[in-house]
């Protein structure tokens, strides 16, 4: 090999040269190129690529010895002869192997290099355009530092698309290198198994060679054996002359002789060992014609091999080695050149040359804080309005109807009767008189009204909703209705937690005192009074006085509780008047709304007996409810 990257035939000084090229291009357009006419090239800017092949033919090379000589710049006379060297061809493939790794690692780094400087130019695009779009949508003035500002960023958007070409010429480079690598991997690959298929046919040549010798010796000793019987049997019929005793002596040690060493052929005689001994010469002979036979081909072999077709294949592998390390090196160079060219680009985009065009710190030292400051203050005060110094009026938040209705509830449960009537500006409660006008409109005839109690979950709801504010509430649209025993209950709940009960204390001990215990434990206390005749002056007061007394003591209630009271009896009343479809005479009411309207104290040993005292006494009112609100 010599000093610039051919290798020599020491023969005939055949040279096969691999060496860039160009076309006198500033850009550095180049290529590789043999002596024989192929070539390799590659176009500067890589907008095209173009590979022609070597064509390694083993049959048109020169059947001459090979060597490679190292140098340093000047020829050296040493050298070193591959076809002498054991494993000379495998330490050349191994050295392609290494050079087509080089090759694709330069393809991997290319390929990364690409993606890097495409990444980096996409982010620098985007920040870019995000920039100027966020500038259009601010319209700021056209000051001097916004002019500088946009003109910073049209300059990364240049950077951004000079790093975008940079990475389409990497991508295009690192693509035409490892479509190189691939074609010569295949010319290394048919190279080797060149190799290997004249290995494997020599070596099969020399197998048949050694069993050709083997054949060959193995008759050579059995007709030399042969021979050597025939010549002692010779000598044995000649000392049968002498004296048949003697004679007989010898043959019958020669025979024990020739069994020894042939004891397939004891018994034999003169003629039959003759015999074998032809046919033994004539097949060593034969054997010895096919060893050489063999023997002429496997050298002839060897010879065309080491003479001729491995000086061939070693001169490919050679040329093969120096092409790629030459291509890696213009393919470096290739990058070397377009780098330093994006990065000159950039410099000269940040800080141009031509003298014309500003650079980056130019663009900075056109900004002209004060202008811009005044610029700004002028234009703000002709289009600014003035300063408004008037106190600022107090707005109260206006909440919605439901909203104001949640903040501002209106209790009725638990409430007084005279406080809720006070508030709400009535004169009888709205959940009595709404629940009263929807019993009479949709459950005087239904059986056991007020007996039976309604759906919890119901009866629930439909209490928050009076609780929250009664006027709000529309029984003929509110699904509890479905069920008017809801409706019943909630008005019984209503009744039963009114603080002090619909008659406070005082009245109702006067009211119970008409009804004594005495009274109501006795047999007649359960006939009702409603005819003089059923009158008993001997064991009750007079029926007069008892209307009476109790028209006084309800006129005594103050306002609130007086009308509430005479609109609950009228209204259960009128129910008592349908009892033939719903069951519920005075006496069935008096049980249920006893204990509701003249609850008992807490003493739990007569709490039975003021129950049946206060159902004694609503009975009573139920029956004589006219008498008693008339004259009130």
């Amino acid at each position: 090999m010599t000093g610039n990257g051919e290798f020599v035939d020491t023969q005939q000084g055949m040279t096969n040269s691999i060496e860039p090229q160009s076309n006198g291009n500033s850009g550095g357009a180049g290529g590789l190129h043999h002596e024989d006419g192929s070539a390799v090239s590659v176009r500067s800017g890589v907008t095209s690529v173009s590979i022609e092949r070597q064509s390694y033919d083993l049959q048109n090379l020169p059947t001459t010895k090979l060597s490679i000589s190292s140098s340093s710049g000047q020829y050296s006379s040493t050298q070193v002869d591959l076809t002498e060297i054991d494993g000379g061809l495998a330490m050349l493939l191994e050295r392609s192997r290494q050079s087509l790794n080089s090759c694709k690692e330069t393809v991997v780094f290319l390929k990364n290099r690409a993606k890097v400087e495409e990444e980096y130019s996409r982010s620098l695009q985007k920040v870019a355009q995000t920039t100027l779009k966020s500038m259009d949508r601010a319209g700021a003035s056209q000051s001097t530092q916004q002019t500088a500002w946009q003109r910073l960023v049209e300059v990364h958007e240049t950077l951004a698309s000079n790093r975008m070409k940079f990475s389409i010429t990497l991508s295009e480079m690192s693509d035409y290198l490892s479509n190189y690598v691939k074609a010569k991997e295949n010319v290394r690959r048919r190279l080797k198994e060149t190799e290997q298929r004249y290995q494997k046919a020599i070596e099969d040549s020399e197998a048949s060679l050694e069993k050709a010798r083997v054949k060959y010796e193995l008759q050579s000793i059995e007709w030399e054996k042969l021979l050597v019987k025939t010549s002692k049997s010779d000598g044995n019929n000649q000392a049968n002359n002498s004296g048949a005793q003697g004679a007989l002596s010898k043959t019958k040690n020669v025979s024990n002789a020739v069994s020894g060493i042939f004891s397939k052929h004891k018994g034999t005689t003169q003629e039959t060992l003759e015999r074998m001994g032809q046919e033994a010469g004539v097949k060593t002979k034969m054997a010895n014609e096919s060893y050489k036979r063999i023997l002429q081909q496997t050298n002839t072999m060897r010879r065309d091999f080491y003479d001729v077709q491995l000086p061939k294949i070693l001169a490919s592998v050679m040329g093969l080695v120096e092409e790629v390390d030459q291509f890696l090196k213009f393919s470096l160079g290739k990058y070397a050149y377009t780098y330093e060219s994006a990065v000159l680009a950039d410099a000269i985009t940040l800080k141009p040359i031509d003298g014309v065009c500003a650079g980056m710190v130019e663009m900075v030292g056109d900004i002209d804080s004060k202008a811009d400051l005044d610029t700004y203050l002028q234009t703000a005060a002709r289009t600014g309005g003035r300063v408004n110094r008037a106190s600022i009026p107090y707005r109260e938040y206006e909440m919605t109807a439901v909203a104001r209705l949640y903040a501002n509830p209106k209790h009725i449960f638990g409430v007084p009767l005279d406080s809720q009537l006070e508030r709400d500006h009535q004169k009888v409660p709205l959940i009595l008189v709404k629940c009263a006008e929807a019993v009479e409109t949709y459950g005087l005839q239904n059986e056991g009204i007020y007996r039976q109690s309604g759906q919890s979950s119901q009866v629930t709801k439909l209490r928050n909703e009076f609780d929250l504010d009664a006027e709000q509430v529309d029984l003929c649209t509110s699904s509890c209705v479905s069920d008017i025993n809801n409706v019943a209950s909630v008005l019984k709940m209503y009744l039963r937690e009114l603080p002090g009960g619909l008659v406070p204390p005082a009245q109702r001990s006067t009211m119970l005192g008409y009804f004594p215990a005495d009274e109501v434990d006795s047999a007649g206390d359960a006939e009702a009074y409603s005819t003089h005749a059923q009158y008993n002056r001997d064991q009750d007061l007079g029926l007069a006085q008892k209307i009476s007394g109790l028209a006084s003591a309800i006129r005594g209630l103050d306002e609130p509780h007086r009308n509430t009271l005479a609109f609950l009896f009228a209204h259960l009343d009128k129910v008592q008047a349908f009892q033939e479809f719903n069951m519920m005479n005075s006496e069935n009411l008096s049980i249920v709304f006893g204990p509701t309207i003249f609850p008992t104290v807490n003493d739990p040993t007569n709490a039975a007996l003021d129950i049946r005292r206060s159902a004694k006494l609503v009975k009573f009112i139920l029956d004589n409810r006219k008498a008693i609100f008339e004259v009130i």
